[in-house]
């Protein structure tokens, strides 16, 4: 994403984060694309535009790894426009969009469209995950290669079952030969068949079919060796157990190229928030227990999961339905940094821990040079003022998704301007 027109743009007075090294007050310049120095004006540099950034964290462009963009295929729930206004109002200026529209992106011509799409939307980069297999049917390989060379960042096969382990250590070796990053969700299909939330007291009282933890550690485990087997890079998409991410945390000190995210709303919900049959809790993989939201927060804090939007726009009729029949996921890209913000207010994420997850440690599993500001880096900045306490109504979500869960919430802090490549694509 270029600019359209030369630029350059002064950001006066902020608190610029390095990873590692925290806050400083530095004063950041741009032109066109890029960032020329941070600190000290460069020789000869007259801005156009000047942004006091005074009391406010002059962040690296958020990176979500996980967002449905609803096109091509399901114009009612959105599109690419819409959902990456949404994602520039939180101060992301990279995005994974998932592969399961319609049609699948399996092939090259469909990742070449929603490349097209966004260049004519701008709000921010998008980068496309392909199709692990054809149509996520879980048989025949896809056009991986094509998919890389098309520009898809990874490959993933979603909650979507595999026909064996055969096909999917197939899909690894391929994937392993071409340093293609695989995404997995960690998800056995025959234990989860027919589940609509976390197996536990909260599912036997409300007579919900449950899905157990071991859907995810079985799965976690038979992946991990097949990882070994195969040598691939691979990231864990959602983790929701504690013992799931303990085994990641386990296969990584052996040695293994594995890496995870966790979705937002398991940082924030667990099961017993489904009580009522709210359907705004329905989402898939589950909100687990209490304990495995501890844990959660925990490896965030360590620096080991990277946070995602897990961002899934309805209609309002998708969660009409009774809850096992309500469609499941949450409209989280307009909330995102603010829910964060808000996680590290009440004292559950560590504030430079939880930046990183969204910025550093995203970069670095995407092989990104983004996730800093830095002397000739991208010019991808988010502005956050975090002393700004707003309440979140429906006229201020950008996406065509209305199903977001802090609706009537008050949340702690709120981004004030989103520039991506040098241009300012959102000033409140």
């Amino acid at each position: 994403m270029q600019p359209s027109k030369p630029n350059r743009i002064s950001i006066k007075n902020g608190q610029v984060f390095a990873a590692g090294q925290g806050f400083a007050q530095r004063d950041v310049f741009i032109e066109n694309d890029a960032i020329v120095a941070v600190g000290t004006a460069p020789a000869h540099f007259d801005a156009q535009e000047v942004i006091d950034a005074t009391g406010q964290l002059v962040l690296p462009g958020l990176i979500d790894l996980s967002a449905f963009l609803a096109e091509p295929g399901y114009g009612h729930k959105g599109n690419i426009a819409s959902e990456t206004k949404a994602a520039s109002r939180s101060g992301i200026t990279t995005l994974c969009c998932t592969p399961d529209t319609k049609p699948v992106i399996d092939s090259p011509a469909v990742a070449n469209l929603i490349k097209e799409k966004n260049r004519a939307a701008g709000h921010c980069h998008v980068l496309p995950i392909g199709a692990l297999t054809q149509n996520l049917e879980g048989e025949q390989l896809a056009n991986m290669y094509g998919l890389k060379d098309a520009g898809c960042i990874a490959l993933s096969n979603l909650l979507r079952p595999m026909a064996n382990a055969r096909v999917a250590r197939q899909c690894f070796r391929y994937a392993a030969t071409y340093d293609i990053l695989v995404f997995i969700n960690a998800q056995d299909y025959a234990l989860a068949d027919g589940g609509c939330m976390h197996e536990g007291a909260t599912s036997t009282r409300m007579g919900l079919s449950g899905i157990p933890e071991s859907a995810e550690t079985l799965a976690i485990a038979q992946y991990l060796l097949l990882i070994e087997d195969t040598g691939v890079k691979a990231h864990f998409s959602q983790i929701t157990t504690a013992r799931g991410l303990q085994m990641i945390r386990e296969a990584r000190q052996r040695g293994l190229k594995v890496s995870a995210d966790v979705a937002l709303a398991n940082l924030c919900f667990q099961a017993s928030d489904v009580n009522g049959y709210n359907s705004m809790m329905h989402v898939q993989p589950p909100l687990r227990s209490e304990a495995d939201r501890a844990a959660l927060l925990a490896g965030v804090n360590e620096g080991l999961l990277a946070i995602c939007s897990h961002h899934r726009p309805h209609e309002v009729a998708a969660k009409m339905a009774p809850f096992a029949a309500s469609e499941s996921g949450m409209s989280t890209l307009d909330t995102f940094s603010a829910v964060i913000f808000t996680l590290i207010a009440r004292g559950d994420l560590q504030r430079d821990a939880a930046i990183a997850a969204v910025t550093s440690l995203p970069a670095a599993i995407l092989g990104l040079e983004a996730g800093a500001v830095n002397n000739g880096g991208s010019a991808d900045i988010c502005i956050f003022n975090p002393e700004e306490k707003w309440q979140v109504s429906a006229q201020d979500l950008q996406s065509k998704g209305k199903n977001n869960p802090w609706l009537g919430d008050t949340l702690s802090g709120r981004v004030s301007h989103t520039l991506c490549a040098g241009r300012l694509v959102y000033s409140r």
